[in-house]
């Protein structure tokens, strides 16, 4: 009998690519209507995506992404090292990427950016009082930036990361999800 809150059923896994930061999975399934198919899973790990304010601004970095060839506006993002806390990721993420700081962290919920294919959550959060504490990472622009431009910013297609898209969103929204 088919379990309706699993109804696609494996029944081979297949590793097909490993490093030590991504794993690929060909997976042959019985498809919900008894059919024989295929899935690719990557698995990858969870990240983190930061918003950092400081007043009414928000901190966009700009930073070359190979996989698409070009250079991208969105908010400081990285993975969660192993040991790590998804907060103590995202105040890492952010000091690394930006040199900001910030003491006062709210969880925005997470987020899955692909969950046919990528096996991982992106958490997200609110860094209220963002200040300098060291230099930005080599090869990222860092801008203050208004929610009036941000707005723009949306409007016209140039934040495309997604889980930036839903921390803004969110923050300009004037909420965020219930606990």
């Amino acid at each position: 009998m088919q379990d309706p809150d699993r109804p696609i059923v494996t029944t081979a896994v297949t590793t097909v690519y490993e490093s030590p930061w991504w794993k690929v999975e060909e997976h042959a399934v019985i498809d919900v209507d008894g059919s024989p198919g295929m899935y690719n899973v990557l698995r990858c790990g969870d990240g983190v995506t930061v918003l950092a304010t400081t007043g009414a601004d928000c901190w966009l970095i700009r930073e070359y992404k190979y996989a698409i060839g070009r250079h991208i506006w969105q908010l400081p993002s990285g993975s969660i090292d192993p040991g790590e806390t998804p907060v103590q990721a995202g105040a890492r993420e952010l000091l690394e990427e930006t040199g900001l700081t910030a003491e006062s962290w709210t969880p925005l919920g997470l987020v899955h950016p692909y969950p046919t294919n990528v096996a991982s959550a992106v958490h997200l959060f609110l860094a209220r009082d963002a200040r300098p504490g060291q230099e930005s990472e080599p090869g990222i622009e860092l801008v203050r930036t208004s929610t009036a431009e941000v707005r723009r910013l949306i409007a016209g297609n140039e934040i495309t990361h997604a889980a930036s898209l839903i921390c803004l969103l969110t923050h300009l929204a004037g909420g965020r999800p219930a606990d």
